[in-house]
């Protein structure tokens, strides 16, 4: 190897170690930078982890004395640190064992708490989250949750921490009484009373009741005030009241009122009105209860009218005068400008005009162009030759129809019967077509039966004055009309006359208004009033029960007799020596409730009143026919002598004169079973007892 290779050799040996020694040097520099770096790591981690440690401390101390449970996880859902109520809340304790959040979702709230917590991570926070956990007892809560996110000093988060409020009984009321006021809203829209939410006269609100009761939709009620809808006088009437409830006196009052229905005509309601107040005190809105009473004040003016025209024909013999005071009352109730009394003149076999209400009336009394109707010609002609009466819905097409004094379109015509023998027509007409209705028809039944006599008396009063007849059996026969219109006339002038449930309100009201004012003898004759009322208004209730019963079936329901038994021997007044005894258990039948307990209650009634025996007994018992049931009521009372059997059905009929028996309470129970499609008749001896059968069709 020559010299020149040797120091080429040398030179590149140098530059090698040259070369290794720099390489080195870089190598421990940054080996050496490196080692600082890892210690400035450690420093800041230690410092970052005494960040945490330490804003977690501070939490902890800020919510370890509140009620609700304190939760800090990491950014993968690990629970790092729960207060007390936490470990107490979930059941979980973290110093015993690993815990992630995805152990307390509820399955079915999965989708929802993942999609919230990427929220949260995202946005940094959330607030009033709720949902379902399971607690390690795989108890089922409801949470509200208000969470944030830990950041690092990069911004970068590393933790979240959230207070988790249990809401389960306050979702479980919410749920409740959300529940509640759907079960509150079915009872108020299938409510059979009308029901009205109102705001300062507004309407908001109506169930179906009221929209079917007055003809109006929800929709057309909204753009309604109470005022609306409301009669005007009765409206001014309750301003007092409403001025009361406005300033705060008073929070509810009742009132009797008419509503305007959707066809114009006026129905009659109890009306409740109640103010709903706020913290304030201050009226939110008005609850206005609306029950129909239309048919209770018909009955009421019915009763009226009845009373009125009893006490204006009392004593009075003229049939021109007896004829003329129901021509205005009948007018006046009716709501028609026509009325005639016609009287049957059995010589020429004609109907004459005696008195009359509307065009025909002249002065004094007397009628213009006074008309005479043979018998059988005419509705009032057809209705004399039958006995029937009649309501023509269009006389236009009826060929019997007779122009009187004017064209009218409605007419209702109702016999005067007297013995068996028609003797006069009540008749009215009206311009509009199908005006008159059952409830006019049943009313001039009623009054033609309560007239009936004193007019047929005055009618055989005036042939006597006319043909003055002398024969002694004409006598004695007007002598026991007589006796019967002086006996009628003794319940009149006794029962009717008083005043009736106006007159005892009027008394109440009286007595409030003057509370400790009155004296002793003062309020002892109220009660002498009072007590007379009473009587008159049971007679009158008779009357109305007795003209109400053979009426057509308002409803048809499933009757239990047996409890019908139970309640009229609970209701009646059984003396101790008698028994009432149900031979076998009832059947269960289809009809109106309370006609039954009225039929079954009259029967039962009578047995206990007319039985004289030391051991009284009555049994009820029934057979069951192919289409009929039929039943018997047996007493072993005083009996009834067959030449009564066919009497006793009649109204007013009472073979015992005392206190109790008004008369009526057997042929409600003929027109209830007549209503029934039934027959009724008894089996008796005096001394032995009677026995009442009655067939009901099934």
């Amino acid at each position: 190897m020559s010299q020149e290779e040797i120091d080429i050799l040398k030179r590149a040996l140098k530059r090698e170690k040259d070369a290794r020694k720099a390489a080195e040097k870089i190598l421990e520099d940054k080996s050496r930078e490196l080692y600082h770096l890892s210690e400035e790591l450690k420093v800041s981690n230690a410092k970052l982890e005494a960040s945490v440690n330490e804003k977690s401390s501070q939490l902890e101390g800020v919510f370890k004395n509140i009620n609700d449970a304190y939760v800090v996880i990491d950014i993968t859902g690990n629970v790092l640190k729960m207060n007390t109520v936490a470990i107490d809340f979930f059941g979980y304790d973290i110093s015993q064992e690993k815990l992630n959040i995805v152990n307390l979702i509820y399955p079915e709230d999965a989708e929802y708490a993942f999609t919230s917590f990427k929220t949260l991570v995202e946005e940094g926070a959330f607030t009033n989250y709720t949902a379902r956990i399971l607690t390690k007892k795989k108890e089922v809560k409801w949470v509200q949750i208000n969470a944030t996110v830990i950041y690092d000093k990069n911004e970068e988060p590393i933790a979240a921490q959230g207070i988790v409020r249990d809401i389960t009984e306050i979702k479980h009321n919410s749920e409740l009484l959300e529940e509640q006021k759907k079960e509150l809203d079915i009872i108020v829209q299938n409510s059979s009373l009308g029901i009205m939410l109102t705001q300062h006269g507004k309407i908001l609100r109506t169930n179906k009741a009221l929209q079917r009761l007055l003809g109006y939709s929800e929709k057309e009620f909204s753009k309604f005030t109470v005022k609306d809808i409301s009669n005007p006088d009765d409206f001014s009437e309750d301003e007092k009241y409403r001025k009361k409830i406005d300033f705060g006196e008073i929070n509810n009052y009742v009132s009797t009122k008419r509503y305007k229905k959707k066809n114009g005509t006026y129905v009659w309601t109890k009306t409740n009105i109640n103010a709903v107040r706020n913290r304030f005190k201050s009226i939110k809105y008005q609850v206005t209860i609306i029950e129909n009473i239309t048919l209770e004040m018909k009955q009421t003016l019915i009763i009226d009218m009845i009373n009125d025209l009893a006490k204006s024909i009392l004593g009075k013999n003229n049939i021109y005068e007896i004829a003329w005071e129901m021509t205005q009352k009948i007018a006046e109730y009716l709501g028609t400008n026509d009325c005639v009394i016609y009287l049957v003149n059995d010589k020429k076999n004609t109907l004459e005009q005696i008195a009359t209400y509307g065009l025909k009336l002249g002065e004094n009394k007397k009628i213009k162009n006074k008309i005479s109707i043979p018998i059988g010609k005419g509705i009032v002609g057809y209705v004399a030759k039958t006995g029937i009466p009649e309501i023509v819905k269009d006389s236009s097409i009826d060929k019997r129809y007779i122009i009187d004094d004017d064209i009218r379109y409605s007419e209702i015509s109702v016999p005067i019967i007297s013995n068996g023998n028609v003797i006069g027509i009540i008749d009215s007409e009206h311009p509009d077509k199908n005006y008159f209705n059952k409830h006019h028809l049943q009313t001039l039944e009623n009054i033609a039966s309560l007239v009936s006599m004193q007019l047929n008396n005055a009618i055989n009063n005036r042939k006597r004055e006319i043909a003055e007849i002398k024969n002694k059996h004409l006598l004695q026969k007007l002598e026991k009309r007589n006796s019967e219109l002086n006996e009628y006339a003794h319940i009149v002038s006794h029962d009717l006359k008083s005043p009736l449930r106006s007159i005892d309100a009027l008394i109440s009201w009286i007595k409030t208004d003057n509370k400790g004012k009155l004296d002793i003898p003062t309020l002892q004759n109220f009660t002498l009033i009072e007590g007379t009322l009473e009587t008159m208004e049971k007679l009158i209730s008779n009357i109305l029960e007795y003209s109400s019963a053979g009426s057509k079936i308002n409803e048809t329901k499933t009757v239990y007799l047996n409890q019908i038994m139970d309640e009229i021997s609970r209701i009646l007044f059984v003396p101790e020596h008698v028994s009432i005894k149900v031979l076998k258990k009832l059947p269960v039948v289809k009809g109106d409730p309370t006609k039954f307990q009225q039929l079954f209650q009259n029967l039962v009634s009578n047995a206990i009143k007319f039985n004289n025996k030391e051991e009284g007994i009555i049994e009820i018992d029934f057979v069951e026919k192919i289409s009929f049931y039929q039943f018997s009521v047996r007493d072993n009372g005083i009996g009834i002598e067959k030449k009564f059997h066919d009497r006793i059905f009649k109204i007013f009929h009472s073979l015992n004169k005392s206190k109790e028996s008004t008369g009526i309470g057997l042929s409600i129970v003929k027109k209830i079973v007549d209503l029934y499609e039934g027959t009724i008749w008894l089996e008796s001896e005096p001394g032995e007892g009677t026995t009442f059968f009655f067939t009901i069709k099934k």
